[in-house]
This record gives C-alpha cells, sequence and structure tokens, in this order.
C-alpha cells in the first residue's frame, strides 16, 4: 500500500510537467520582425528573440523558418509547420487555433512623401497602393470599391516601387513597413500615414500540428512574459513599436 501511495505522489508531481519536444515555427520574413543576418549566419529581430524566451521557458527546443508573407498558411494547412506568430486573420481559423496576444499591431497606409492621406476617400485617389497578397488590414480596406491595390510578396517590393513612382502608398504593418525604408535608405520617400487598425500579433498553431496539445503550455508562457514585462523589452530592444 505505501508503495502505491508513493508512486501516486510520484505522477502527481509530474502531471504539471511536459516533455521537452522539438517545434517547427514560420513566421514573415522582415525585419525588424525577423530577418536572416548573412554575418552571423542567424535569424535576428523580435521573433528569434521571443522563441529563445518561450524555449528557455518550456523546455521545447524551437527551430524558425522565414518565409513571405503569402506562403505561411500554406505551410500550416499541411502541418509542414506547428505554429507561428503573426498579425490575426479570421480568415486562418480554419487551419490554425488562435492563440495568446503578444502585441496590438498598428495597421494602416503610408503614402509616398507630399500626398495627401486623411481618409479612405484620399486613398482611393492614390495611383496605386502596395499590399502583400492574403494580408487582412480591416478598417473598410477591404471593403472599399475604388482603391487601387497591386498585391505583391513584400514590403520591400512595395517601397522600390513607392520610391520609383510606380505606387503612391504602401500598406500593411506601419512600424515595420516605416522601419524597412530605414534600412533601405528609402525613408525620405514616406509621407501622411492613415491608421486603419490595430491587430492582434498572437501564437497561432496548425490543426494538422501533432504538438497543437502544447498550446495551453505556450499560451501561459506566453501569458507570463507579458505579465512580467519580458515581451515589451525584447519588442523594444528591437525598434519594434
Amino acid at each position: 500500500m505505501g508503495k502505491v501511495i508513493g508512486l501516486l505522489a510520484v505522477l502527481l508531481c509530474l502531471g504539471g510537467q511536459v516533455a521537452a519536444r522539438d517545434l517547427r515555427f514560420i513566421t514573415i520574413d522582415v525585419a525588424p520582425w525577423a530577418a536572416f543576418d548573412p554575418e552571423t549566419k542567424k535569424i535576428t529581430g523580435v521573433f528569434p528573440a521571443v522563441m529563445d524566451e518561450l524555449s528557455r521557458r518550456t523546455g521545447h527546443n524551437i527551430t524558425t523558418t522565414l518565409q513571405p508573407f503569402a506562403r505561411i498558411d500554406r505551410e500550416l494547412e499541411t502541418g509542414a509547420q506547428d505554429c507561428t506568430v503573426i498579425i490575426w486573420n479570421d480568415d486562418r481559423s480554419r487551419i490554425v487555433r488562435k492563440g495568446e496576444r503578444l502585441a496590438l499591431h498598428p495597421i494602416g497606409i503610408i503614402a509616398a512623401k507630399g500626398v495627401q492621406l486623411n481618409t479612405l476617400e484620399d486613398a482611393a485617389r492614390l495611383d496605386g497602393i502596395s499590399v502583400l497578397r492574403g494580408l487582412t488590414l480591416g478598417g473598410g480596406f477591404e471593403s472599399a470599391p475604388r482603391l487601387r491595390k497591386e498585391y505583391d510578396t513584400d514590403y520591400a517590393t512595395g517601397l522600390r516601387k513607392l520610391a520609383h513612382g510606380r505606387v503612391q502608398a504602401v500598406a500593411g504593418a506601419m512600424p515595420t513597413i516605416r522601419y524597412q525604408a530605414q534600412q533601405m535608405g528609402l525613408s525620405q520617400h514616406l509621407g501622411a500615414q492613415l491608421l486603419l487598425s490595430n491587430i492582434d500579433l498572437v501564437l497561432q498553431c496548425s490543426l494538422k500540428s501533432p504538438n497543437l496539445d502544447l498550446m495551453e503550455q505556450m499560451n501561459r508562457t506566453i501569458l507570463d512574459m507579458r505579465d512580467d514585462g519580458s515581451l515589451d523589452a525584447i519588442f523594444q530592444a528591437n525598434s519594434f513599436s
């Protein structure tokens, strides 16, 4: 009887622990969120820093893959990747389970310097707006019938188009767009901006992932990181605010 009670006690102690696993995370390839540094041969930015802390706290081994925005849904739909952390899109709920929020991300339109942009009516008069295919901006952007949208695979393409006068604005995650313009030496071409929405930047895991049962643990860990200020510190350290 004593041995049985002892065994039960051991099992209860182990009940809250989760064995370490290998997890595959994918996200968008754009600085300062995440980008490959050719000098260090490592991925740098907010995302890998968050993954390092998540791995440290949970004990799981997390490997990361960077892809253009348009390819991320495909990787999650097939189960080739376990999870991602990107802005939320309700349409993605058919292939992923929505987890905890890491931050609210300002989404909008940034016009070329000297171009008026105070309302969506102003945006409708613009000669071309670069936007990532599959990205939902909200704030009436999707339903506005007269916006001249040009779909691109990344912000860099849109910024180069804007610099050469081929579009008059770039739409999407505004801090990311401005950061990338700075890195490309194109900040002088950017002017007024129009905030459309603040979208949740959240953990999302593939419904086909064999590790979907770990979401509860990861959600709790992200909550802890929010509460103790770790997430804010990572975002600020990587100029993502």
